[in-house]
């Protein structure tokens, strides 16, 4: 899970995110408010749902992006969210996570109880849709693939490329590691944001992938199977 804890605050008819990068402070008024520097969504609209829950939505140029809905628990303690991610061109991706508060806010008998800061413990898919992608050769070049749409064209060694349908501009490199290895480095405005490397097990039927996240300093681990 990432090291660093998500923090933010909603009080006085005010949302702050300290971890967002850049940070955010717009009114939480169910309105849209413009916001700047980040490169997946440029305007924000943040609205109190009840005492407990409150509900953000992300949009760029007009079409929303990205749509999530936090609970916290009666006793503070647990923050449970449910997203949809629509950044994709084919389809969105749903799912649910939980985290567990490891600080208050500055602030906090006047802030609504999201406030705080907070690690996240699990996060899931509610389908598939978010979790396949197909990867093709043809001598040293490789075709990725989402059924989401994104996608890129690559030769192994060679240079950056951009990924397609990847609104922020991302580009990705290809490394070969060994035989059964393959590295991807993928990059935004120069800066490396993920390096995943990818290696097939004996017998071609499963894949290990280990993604490791520079900007907020996660790891994911997971087995990919063969469809």
């Amino acid at each position: 899970m990432p090291k660093k804890p998500d923090v933010f605050a909603l009080g006085h008819g005010t949302y702050t995110c300290d971890s967002c990068d850049p940070r955010i402070r717009v009114p939480a008024d169910g309105a849209r408010h413009r916001v700047a520097g980040h490169r997946y969504y440029d305007e924000v609209v943040v609205d109190a749902v009840s005492a407990h829950s409150i509900r953000i939505r992300r949009y760029v140029r007009g079409r929303i992006m990205f749509f999530e809905e936090m609970t916290v628990s009666p006793d503070g303690t647990t923050l449970s969210f449910d997203f949809r991610d629509t950044r994709f061109p084919a389809a969105p991706v749903i799912g649910r996570g939980s985290e567990h508060r490891v600080g208050k806010a500055p602030d906090i008998l006047a802030a609504h109880p999201v406030s705080g800061s907070w690690k996240l413990d699990w996060i899931k898919h509610a389908s598939d849709y978010g979790l396949l992608f197909s990867l093709k050769s043809n001598g040293a070049t490789m075709h990725m693939s989402t059924p989401g749409g994104q996608s890129y064209t690559a030769t192994i060694g060679g240079p950056a490329v951009p990924i397609a349908g990847d609104i922020a501009g991302t580009t990705a490199t290809l490394k070969r590691l060994s035989p059964t290895t393959l590295q991807e480095t993928d990059r935004r405005g120069g800066h490396i944001v993920s390096v995943v490397t990818m290696t097939v097990a004996p017998g071609g039927r499963s894949m290990t992938v280990v993604t490791n996240e520079t900007v907020h300093g996660a790891m994911q681990t997971y087995k990919a199977l063969k469809q």
